[in-house]
C-alpha cells in the first residue's frame, strides 16, 4: 500500500462552490452535525485529459488495498462468521465511491479534504493545524483571501487507501495538504455598477469579485 506521506499535484482546476480554505468547516452543532476538528475542503475540476494520470494513480492505490482486504477476508473468513454473534450478518467486504466524479462535460472533479486540528496525546486538547496556501509563484500567502467557487488552484495532496465498514466501502482519500491560488475569486462583493459597464476595456484589472449566482453564469471554466 502506497505511503500516505507520498505527496502529489494536480493540473490547474477551478474550485467548485462551497469550498473551505480560508477557514475550516465545523458543520453545524446546532443540527447535530458538528465536527470540532473542523475540516479544510475543495472540490477541484480538472480537464478530463489532465485528469487522466491522477486517476490512474487513484485507481493503482485503491485495487491494491482491495485486493488485500478481500485475502485478509478470505482468510480469517471461519473466525469472523462466529465473531458477530447470534441474530447478527458478517460484513462483506465491498468497494465505496472513488473521490472523484466524472462529468457529463468530460471534466473530471476530485475531493479533497483535511482536518483542521489534532488532538495532542498529552493534554487531549485540539491544536490547529494550518492548511498552507500559496501564489502562483510558490509564495506562502499570510493573510489567505475568502476563496470561494470559480477560483483557479492547484492542490498538493497524498492518498490514503481504507478498508470497508458498516457505513462506507473500501477506498481513498485525497488528504489535502497545500493549495496553490492562481486566480482569485471571491463571494460577496458588490455586482459590476452599471453606469460604467458600457466604459469596459478589454484585459484590463478585473476584481474577480462577483456573487455567487452570477459567478456560475459569467465564469468561464477554464482559462488556458
Amino acid at each position: 500500500m502506497e505511503n500516505v506521506f507520498v505527496f502529489h499535484f494536480t493540473p490547474r482546476g477551478t474550485a467548485e462552490p462551497y469550498c473551505f480554505i480560508q477557514n475550516p468547516d465545523y458543520g453545524n452543532p446546532q443540527k447535530g452535525f458538528g465536527n470540532p476538528r473542523g475540516v479544510y475542503k475543495v472540490d477541484l475540476t480538472v480537464p478530463g485529459e489532465k485528469a487522466q494520470p491522477l486517476i490512474n494513480k487513484i485507481k493503482k492505490l485503491h485495487e491494491t488495498n482491495y485486493r488485500a482486504q478481500l485475502a485478509e477476508f478470505k482468510k480469517n473468513r471461519v473466525v469472523a462468521i462466529k465473531r458477530p454473534g447470534p441474530g447478527k450478518k458478517l460484513q462483506e467486504p465491498y468497494e465505496g465511491n472513488m473521490p472523484y466524479l466524472v462529468n457529463d462535460d468530460g471534466t473530471v472533479t476530485f475531493k479533497f479534504s483535511s482536518y483542521a486540528s489534532y488532538v495532542d496525546k498529552k493534554t487531549e486538547e485540539l491544536k490547529p493545524l494550518v492548511l498552507k496556501v500559496v501564489d502562483s509563484k510558490g509564495k506562502r500567502i499570510e493573510n489567505v483571501p475568502a476563496i470561494s467557487g470559480g477560483s483557479e488552484l492547484k492542490a498538493r495532496f497524498s492518498m490514503l487507501a481504507y478498508g470497508f465498514s458498516a457505513v462506507a466501502g473500501a477506498s481513498v482519500k485525497l488528504q489535502l495538504d497545500s493549495v496553490m491560488l492562481i486566480r482569485l475569486v471571491e463571494v460577496g462583493a458588490e455586482d459590476v455598477d452599471e453606469v460604467w459597464l458600457d466604459q469596459a476595456v478589454d484585459q484590463g484589472y478585473e476584481t474577480c469579485a462577483i456573487k455567487r449566482a452570477a459567478m456560475v453564469k459569467t465564469l468561464q471554466r477554464f482559462i488556458p
